[in-house]
């Protein structure tokens, strides 16, 4: 025990043990992820220690190996868990938008569409906006405001800017990013050209925004019986 404490006051023996308590650290987590970066943190005091320590450059090549292989092993786990994300939401899609349409055309609406993350406090939709952007809500949540006041919000599987894709009239209202969403975002003007030359898309366009107008409804309901207050649902 006075040699393990002797040996921690020491500066270069200390660090020596760094690397294996690291390693230690590292087997205990149970998140992969966290187990990769304690074992990447232990080759790098590895390759320090042996290294430039104690001069033993065998040892600090195979630390630096031990490092290399797990900082690709944590690549693959960021990847692989960004790849699961973005396959969920693209299956919010399909199954929001396109369940009827067969698969070229879901190909080609896929194909289109252009996925964001956009940060709180960014503006999606404008208020008296002309044209505005067609966006499919995956993840996250945004309040929506007309003339400064919080009137609604909406959420995942919910569309924005969807009436004035129909119309052609400005937003009605301002949406805001509350919370970081995970988006789909379409450019009208391309869409509505393969809505016409496709009718089959037109059509499931046309199911999902008369659908998602009767979820807003809903939850404008359940808002009033819990508040009291008479309000409309605001399709953006």
């Amino acid at each position: 025990m006075d040699l393990l404490i002797q040996q921690l006051t020491n500066p270069i023996s200390a660090v020596g043990h760094l690397n294996y308590i690291l390693v230690i650290l590292s087997v205990s987590m149970s998140s992969m992820r966290w187990l990769r970066i304690f074992a990447i943190a232990s080759g790098v005091v590895g390759i320090f220690y042996y290294g430039f320590l104690v001069s033993d450059e065998i040892s600090a090549t195979w630390e630096g190996i031990f490092a290399l292989v797990n900082a690709v092993q944590l690549a693959i786990v960021l990847l692989s868990g960004r790849r699961r994300a973005r396959d969920e939401d693209e299956k919010l899609l399909v199954e929001t938008v396109m369940p009827t349409l067969d698969g070229n055309l879901r190909a080609r609406l896929l194909r289109m569409a252009r996925w964001q993350t956009r940060q709180p406090g960014e503006v999606l939709v404008e208020e008296g906006e002309t044209s505005p952007q067609l966006v499919f809500i995956a993840r996250g949540a945004a309040s929506i405001e007309k003339d400064g006041a919080l009137v609604g919000v909406c959420g995942p599987g919910d569309f924005l800017g969807e009436m004035s894709f129909l119309t052609g009239r400005p937003a009605s209202a301002t949406v805001r990013v509350a919370n970081e969403i995970r988006c789909c975002v379409y450019d009208p003007g391309k869409l509505k050209l393969m809505s016409r030359k496709a009718p089959a898309i037109r059509q499931a366009l046309e199911y999902s925004f008369n659908r998602n107008l009767v979820g807003k409804l809903e939850r404008m309901n359940e808002a009033n019986r819990a508040g009291g207050a008479r309000s409309q649902p605001e399709a953006v």
